[in-house]
């Protein structure tokens, strides 16, 4: 059977972004900036206090660094970088000597050598002025905004969803970051559009003569076919970021990522081995389990290696091995600290194995979880309120929805903290997290989302942990088709919360059937620290925009 052997075939019917940055993890004297170019060369990033002035296509035939040194810009950055396919013509700067709060402006310029190829050099940065803020001085105040779910090509037709709304609202707010809870991009949901298929559903049918094509001496070509793998997932990335009001979010405010499972497969880690090498099983091909098998783990290195290149490269460093196979030495969770306030990011895929739920180390495994507790016994004592991105929702469906393995929807269910499977690690994860919140005074929200609807509330143990100040505010999807309006009959309700002695959740507000996304607010006042949440979603055709705030703590 034939199949693409250019893997930008795999899905060829829609455009695909060129060249975009990203403003990453920010401090007030430092940023992670990333950039994908649209062609391999050596690239110049310029960080100015002024934007550049003069013939910024051909720099009067001048080198970078000489063409910004006769600049009255006030240049305090300027680096080159070689840039290869070998990365997808991505990179990540690290840019230094930067001032609490100040505007800066940037720009991504061609080398000199590169100039009879590239002869209109200022790549980023030339009709529009890219720019972003340092982190201010003082943070008693905060406002940040999260969302998660994109997915535009969930309709009949192209849909941005709420994204024009967010970031309008991230400039009229004043946002500080942003926050990607997860499916910041699907690989594997459209077996049922004509025009754009499901890359496993793809993998299924094509097996054949992918591994005919892939193999010598009857073993697979392991680091071919990753390879291989790896490009169809960075055309799906570059697919899905062409998407005007998400790039201009992207390039103006610091952005924090984590994946979900549609960055790698739907349900990941939800499935045992067994389970996920049958998903690859047709009729009239030769199904053999353990080549299955492979096929699965390599796709699953593919999107590890482009989730990195495009997602966690620029979040706060972690340690990373791309090496096949060495995912034991992935650390992909991570913290970071704004001011006062702690966060924490969750991974939930990335050593997600439904497989070890008996052992209650299912969705985060030991390593992380001992990274997790030991940040909240360290962080409870130093910040005056906590964050923590859990992109699945500790509490949203109830156990009428969670504790059931029914046919193809089991892999949703066995994702979710309330499933009877992951109550031992939801359970050590809520008694540290009230507890902290208790003997620390120090409230703690989860930020969540991946359920295509949004809901808050609150989290007790009143006998154990009767201090505690502990949230869970979920939202979900930002351009995704959202669940049904009639959904939110299934979002639980006030009550306890299932398997956990002594737990309550009251449910403070929900919402299905619409595009939503959260901004969160914070601030610190004669020692007291005050939260809330602001959910919005789009009210008509016009542009207008509704807004429900929920108070978390304070006055």
């Amino acid at each position: 059977m034939y199949f693409p052997r250019n893997p930008a075939s795999v899905e060829p019917d829609y455009p695909k972004l060129s060249s975009l940055a990203i403003v990453g993890h920010m401090t007030a004297k430092t940023c992670r900036l990333w950039v994908r170019m649209y062609c391999a060369a050596t690239w110049w990033l310029v960080v100015t206090e002024k934007p550049l002035q003069g013939d910024i296509d051909t720099l009067d035939g001048l080198n970078v660094d000489e063409f910004v040194a006769k600049q009255a810009a006030n240049p305090v950055f300027c680096q080159a970088k070689i840039i290869t396919a070998s990365t997808d013509n991505t990179a990540v700067f690290n840019v230094t000597g930067l001032q609490a709060g100040r505007k800066y402006y940037y720009a991504v310029i061609a080398d000199l050598a590169d100039a009879d190829r590239i002869p209109s050099r200022t790549e980023i940065g030339h009709q529009r002025k890219k720019f972003f803020h340092a982190l201010p001085a003082s943070l008693n105040t905060m406002t940040f905004g999260y969302f998660s779910c994109h997915d535009p090509f969930s309709f009949d037709h192209f849909n941005e969803g709420a994204w024009s709304l967010y970031y309008q609202t991230m400039v009229n707010r004043n946002g500080l970051f942003s926050i990607g809870g997860g499916d910041q991009m699907y690989i594997d949901t459209h077996n049922t559009k004509e025009s754009m298929r499901s890359v496993w559903d793809w993998l299924g049918d094509y097996k054949n003569a992918i591994i005919q094509a892939y193999s010598e001496n009857g073993e697979l070509k392991r680091q071919a076919l990753i390879q291989y793998f790896a490009e169809i997932y960075r055309n799906y990335y570059r697919m899905y970021w062409n998407c005007q009001n998400l790039r201009k979010t992207f390039e103006r405010f610091p952005t924090y990522m984590i994946w979900d499972d549609h960055e790698i497969m739907d349900g990941w880690g939800s499935y045992t081995r067994e389970e996920r090498s049958k998903l690859l099983n047709r009729f009239f091909q030769d199904d053999d389990e353990a080549t299955n098998d492979q096929l699965v783990q390599l796709m699953f290195e593919a999107a590890k290696q482009v989730y990195f290149e495009y997602q966690h490269s620029h979040n706060p460093k972690t340690p990373v091995s791309l090496k096949p196979e060495d995912n034991e030495a992935c650390q992909w969770d991570y913290s970071f600290k704004m001011g006062d306030h702690g966060f924490y990011v969750l991974d939930m895929r990335g050593h997600h194995d439904y497989e070890r739920h008996e052992q209650g180390t299912a969705l985060l495994g030991a390593k992380q979880m001992t990274r997790v507790l030991d940040w909240l016994e360290a962080a409870g004592k130093r910040c005056k309120s906590l964050f923590i991105v859990s992109p699945v929702p500790v509490v949203h469906w109830g156990a009428l929805v969670s504790n059931f393995d029914i046919g193809s929807y089991k892999d949703d269910l066995r994702d979710e903290w309330e499933h009877e499977s992951n109550h031992k690690e939801r359970n050590i994860l809520l008694d540290a997290v009230l507890k902290c919140s208790h003997e620390q005074g120090c409230p703690v929200t989860i930020l969540s989302g991946d359920v295509h609807s949004a809901s808050v509330y609150q989290l007790e143990n009143r006998d154990a942990f009767p201090k505690a100040k502990v949230f869970n505010a979920t939202s979900s999807a930002i351009s995704r088709k959202p669940a049904p309006a009639k959904a939110e009959m299934l979002i639980r309700s006030t009550g306890k919360i299932s398997g956990y002695e002594g737990g309550y959740a009251t449910r403070l507000y929900a919402l299905s059937g619409e595009h939503n996304f959260l901004m969160v607010n914070t601030k610190l006042e004669d020692g007291t620290t005050s939260v809330s949440v602001d959910l919005y979603w789009p009210a008509g055709d016009d542009g207008e925009l509704t807004q429900k705030r929920i108070k978390l703590t304070g006055e």
